[in-house]
């Protein structure tokens, strides 16, 4: 899957520079190849929130996509801060509606070695931390940690692992990050093996020691124009 990504994004990019060059020549005068690369990428981010109803990650890409062509469209009367404060309060109106922790909803999300069950209500074993437009921090304090479900817009979210004991030797948290900063704050003797998607971002590791690891935690998820640090305490 990754690998896919690379080369659609290296044909991407391959394509744009080729356009870029084709249109200082002359040809296409009327499109604008920056608009047209800019739109892509908002398109990608859209598509890339819905399967985790991101609204903050769906509604303010498509503002943007209406903020550059306001013109071709007739909307220059409500751009750009009447569609920019449409997608905030759009945003924040979504994510009450159905971020609501009163149902049981499994998800099976299965990869090479990992099996991540997405369940919208939290208990000692299952961790569920939510945040967006905002700073934040979360401690975890259980002796039975199993998985942590962590999503974060246009935020920063800080999450402690330090007095978390897990219940078997692996443990999985899924990342899904955009427009964020998030600090993840481990025990030294935890082995951390990233598997997540990242898009326009980083995934980095601080005060990392060869000492012997006890416990491995899985981290997954989707990261897309946001900053995530492991920090080992």
């Amino acid at each position: 899957m990754m690998k896919k990504e690379r080369v659609f994004w290296g044909i991407l990019f391959i394509l744009a520079g080729i356009f870029m060059v084709i249109s200082k020549l002359g040809y296409f005068p009327d499109i604008n190849a920056f608009s047209l690369i800019l739109t892509v990428f908002l398109v990608v981010i859209i598509a890339k929130s819905i399967p985790h109803l991101n609204f903050s990650g769906i509604l303010f890409p498509i503002a943007f996509i209406c903020i550059i062509y306001a013109r071709q469209l007739g909307i220059t009367a409500i751009t750009p801060w009447t569609v920019l404060m449409a997608a905030l309060f759009g945003s924040i109106g979504l994510s009450m509606i159905f971020h609501k922790n009163v149902n049981w909803i499994h998800h099976n999300h299965v990869h090479e070695d990992y099996k991540f069950e997405k369940i919208d209500i939290e208990d000692e074993g299952n961790i569920i931390f939510r945040n967006s437009f905002g700073a934040c921090i979360k401690y975890i304090n259980t002796n039975e940690f199993e998985q942590a479900d962590l999503n974060c817009s246009f935020g920063a979210m800080k999450v402690y692992f330090d007095n978390a004991v897990m219940s078997s030797e692996n443990a999985i948290v899924r990342v899904n990050a955009s427009f964020s900063g998030v600090e993840l704050y481990i025990p030294r003797t935890w082995k951390v093996d990233n598997k997540t998607n990242v898009f326009l971002g980083s995934v980095d590791e601080k005060n990392r020691k060869n000492e012997r690891s006890t416990n491995t935690l899985t981290l997954v998820g989707d990261v897309s124009f946001s900053g995530v640090e492991i920090i080992y305490i």
